[in-house]
């Protein structure tokens, strides 16, 4: 595996980790009822510690990675010491990393407030570098609420799939999993509509137009937005065709839906490593 390679892959499963943790510690504040126990949603401890080991060391080669892509004849310790002391990003990387210790840290608890705080942090950080960094601040602030929306939806999925594989475990459970995916899907549409507006914004800022699928950026990114389409709907699906059809043939509808959840995860996964190769190509190239 190359040093490109090598940064795509750290990248993706550094976004898959702290999009989980995000989006997962987010998703019982408006999906769940209070009063009603959490337990089929929560994500069990160690797949906190998990995924927050693995931000913690993909964002490190993450960034040896990226070292080693621009080091030379001065070798690898020589640039890092450039990178994160001579450069305008060395703060974003030292930022990064502090937060991504401090979320392994804070998923030792069980408290959904203390792993989203850092793990939304981490995602707004993509704001302040890369291709968005450059358009001064409204740059970076689009990239981050594109970024942090996109962990909300993306990571929010997993818990879904644990509520509906738990009705269909226990039929008692099937009213309350129709009210979660429809509180999900209400909220899907607020976070779909922020994750649009900001791509749109970015990507228009930096083509001045539609992409281009004679240049390996515009195919890359139209291979994005297929893929975010494809999510859209299958989501609209969910909501408007199987809320109806759970409530008759409630059995089928789970069995739908749960297969639909999990086509669209594997399409977020998609989505993720297409968005991490896409960060590391030059679109005026």
């Amino acid at each position: 595996m190359d040093v490109d390679s090598t940064v795509v892959f750290a990248r993706w499963v550094y976004f898959i980790s702290v999009m989980i943790l995000f989006g997962s510690a987010l998703f019982p504040l408006y999906a769940l009822d209070k009063k009603a126990s959490p337990t089929p949603a929560l994500l069990p401890r160690r797949v906190h510690l998990g995924l927050a080991l693995a931000a913690v060391v993909f964002a490190a080669i993450w960034l040896l990675g990226f070292t080693a892509g621009l080091a030379d004849r001065e070798g690898m310790v020589e640039t890092l010491q450039v990178v994160l002391f001579e450069t305008d990003f060395g703060t974003v990387w030292f930022v990064r990393l502090s937060l991504a210790l401090l979320l392994l840290v804070v998923s030792f608890s069980q408290r959904r407030e203390l792993i989203a705080g850092p793990a939304f942090l981490l995602l707004t950080c993509e704001g302040w570098q890369g291709h968005a960094a450059t358009w001064g601040f409204i740059g970076s602030l689009t990239q981050a609420i594109h970024v942090a929306s996109a962990g909300a939806w993306i990571g929010g999925l997993l818990p879904l799939g644990r509520v509906i594989a738990a009705a269909q475990r226990y039929p008692s459970e099937v009213a309350g999993a129709e009210i979660v995916l429809w509180r999900f899907s209400r909220f899907g549409i607020a976070v779909v509509a922020l994750i649009a507006v900001t791509g749109a914004m970015n990507a228009w800022r930096m083509l001045g137009g539609f992409p281009d699928p004679s240049d390996m950026y515009g195919r890359v990114l139209l291979l994005k937005i297929s893929l975010f389409a494809a999510m859209i709907g299958l989501a609209v699906y969910n909501r408007y065709t199987l809320g109806r059809r759970m409530k008759s043939l409630p059995a089928r509808g789970l069995r739908t839906l749960s297969r639909n959840v999990a086509l669209e995860q594997i399409i977020g996964l998609g989505v993720l490593l297409d968005v991490s190769a896409l960060g590391l190509m030059d679109p005026y190239a």
